[in-house]
């Protein structure tokens, strides 16, 4: 699989300046990845998944994960995240029996995607911007084992912290990398330019101005292979720049003019979230580090399960944005409703038509298709009389006669009735006389 390029890098904005966080090193070790697995073949269900002895890391196993079975390691750590089915799927035909063996990976790339972790993350941020910005510390634990291709584009951070030791200087880190041992569990390797590609405190983001600071000088291309997509929970989702995978939401791309400032667009978005409840809402702002700095991006997604509130929001922000900050082209995309609520109206449409037809079907048997009851005349000493013809709606005689009619003298039960067309004629009774 080729990986997806992003072309931009982004930084998060919670006010127009960048906020210095701390961002670990997390190795990618989804149960969700091929490539974690000999023979890059996710497991199915009549399949046994085989983990090492020992996992270095942790490994979260995906809601929804259907395996035969688990033999599990010695020393690791898994992390259930939903539900799990043991067993043989009937519908799995694809499925041969066997082993599937995860393979404890602790090779990874500098930009790789889903390998850094940091507070300031949330589920707007693009794949491309959840990596170490110029002014972040950038920490590896100490109980991780690790082999790590450093960054081909150089890469500025405000410190590196590995295993308990900082460096806070770059001649200070190129020195841990020359004299490591083939024994370490922490290995780095240079880029395929021989080089360490971070920079240590060398840059302080001196292209700051009203329309923000880029996260880095050089933005890397992400690679996406190694990043597991779920199937989004909406219909028509979108993919906003620097993203591997579609999402549910919304998401603003723009150029700006020179009236644009970062903080208030930060403060008009935060505003409108806020009329939707912040708390089921996140949401990212950034730029592009292209001279002169003025495409700007805006992010929202539903916090937890997708309901549609980011989509209206970007709507609203949207239209707002129509006549202010905006040079030349924007751009605005929403996905679509929820998948529980998707083709709805067809359903109701489906289901209304039905419901006409069934109607419209009862009243037509109602009144065109009783069958005439023809019945004899009988005796005044049997008691009572007969009806010439039984109406279901009521128990009492209904004499119907047009003004313009003349009721014939044979029968005083006969009447024409009005809703019958002249072609069918008056009701015809028949009448038998009965000795006495």
């Amino acid at each position: 699989m080729s990986p997806i390029v992003a072309l931009y890098c982004f930084t998060i904005f919670g006010t127009s300046l960048i906020s210095a966080t701390t961002v670990k090193w997390l190795p990618n070790s989804s149960f969700k990845l091929p490539e974690n697995y000999k023979g890059g073949k996710l497991p199915c269900s009549k399949q046994t998944v085989v983990f090492p002895e020992v996992i270095a890391g942790s490994v979260k196993i995906a809601p929804g994960t259907e395996v035969h079975g688990f033999i599990l390691p010695e020393d690791g750590e898994l992390v259930l995240d939903g539900n799990i089915s043991f067993g043989a799927n009937p519908v799995d035909t694809n499925c041969t029996e066997g082993n599937a063996y995860y393979l404890d990976k602790r090779r990874s790339s500098w930009n790789q995607a889903d390998v850094w972790s940091s507070p300031k993350f949330n589920e707007a941020t693009p794949d491309s911007d959840r990596v170490p910005c110029f002014n972040d510390e950038v920490e590896f634990p100490e109980n991780s084992r690790f082999t790590l291709k450093l960054p081909d584009k150089t890469q500025y951070v405000k410190s590196i912290k590995i295993g308990g030791v900082r460096y806070s200087t770059t001649r200070s880190f190129i020195s841990r990398i020359l004299t490591q041992s083939s024994s370490d569990t922490q290995q780095f390797v240079l880029n395929d330019f021989i080089s360490a590609g971070v920079l240590i405190g060398e840059w302080s983001g001196s292209h700051y101005s009203q329309f923000g600071s880029p996260c880095q000088q050089y933005p890397m291309e992400i690679e996406c292979s190694a990043k597991f997509c779920p199937k989004p929970a909406c219909s028509h989702p979108v993919k906003p720049l620097g993203f591997c995978c579609e999402i549910c939401g919304g998401y603003i791309l723009f150029d700006a003019d020179e009236q644009f400032e970062m903080e208030k667009l930060d403060k008009l978005v935060e505003s409108t979230v806020n009329g939707y409840g912040k708390d089921s809402i996140v949401y990212y702002i950034g730029l592009s580090p292209e001279i002169p700095y003025r495409r700007i991006q805006l992010v929202v997604v539903d916090k937890g399960e997708y309901v549609g509130s980011s989509a209206e929001i970007i709507n609203s922000i949207s239209y707002t944005l129509q006549d202010q900050w905006v040079k030349g082209r924007k751009v605005a995309q929403i996905s679509g409703s929820p998948l529980s609520q998707s083709g709805l109206g067809a359903k109701i449409f489906v289901s209304m038509f039905f419901a006409v037809v069934l109607t419209l079907g009862a009243l037509y048997a109602y009144y065109y298709k009783v069958p005439e009851l023809r019945v004899s005349r009988v005796p005044r000493y049997m008691g009572g009389s007969i009806f010439s013809r039984f109406q279901r709606r009521s128990d009492s005689v209904v004499s119907l006669t047009r003004r313009d009619s003349v009721i014939s003298a044979r029968s005083n039960t006969a009447f024409r009735n009005p809703l019958y067309n002249s072609k069918r004629g008056r009701v015809l009774v028949a009448e038998s006389a009965v000795e006495e």
